[in-house]
């Protein structure tokens, strides 16, 4: 067997593997194992420069990897709730107040201590547990 199949084989084995596991570094692993096959087929390589090959395209394939993701990575909050407003309903001490948001009534506090009226609107800025933490508008 021919060792451009042998690499072919091996890339297509990862690839499953990867597959089943959901990272993107075996998928990296593959690419390269493939390509490195393709490189042998093409260049007629030895074992030790498909090997050298390999784990350089690997490598960049990871910092492609890692690049891609501190790219993409928001400073923003996944939650939905961030952002929106709440009506301020009635106090309920300790500095908590009863607000409506969605169509039902939730608990908050203000992230600064701030003082609120009943009407005032206010926007949600974080959760802490199921209590919604607020901001002045």
């Amino acid at each position: 067997m021919a060792l451009w199949t042998i690499w072919l084989i091996a890339a297509a084995l990862i690839f499953t593997a990867e597959m089943f596991t959901g990272t993107v570094y075996l998928l990296v692993l593959a690419g390269a194992l493939a390509c490195s096959g393709a490189l042998i087929w093409l260049l007629d390589l030895g074992i030790s420069t498909a090997l050298l090959c390999t784990g350089v395209l690997s490598l960049i394939g990871i910092c492609l990897v890692q690049f891609g993701r501190s790219s993409r990575l928001s400073k923003h909050s996944d939650d939905f709730d961030v952002g929106e407003l709440v009506q301020i309903e009635q106090p309920l001490g300790n500095g908590r107040w009863r607000v409506f948001y969605r169509g039902t009534t939730w608990e908050a506090r203000p992230i600064r201590g701030e003082e609120f009226q009943m009407g005032d609107s206010a926007q949600i800025c974080g959760k802490d547990g199921i209590v919604l933490l607020i901001k002045a508008v």
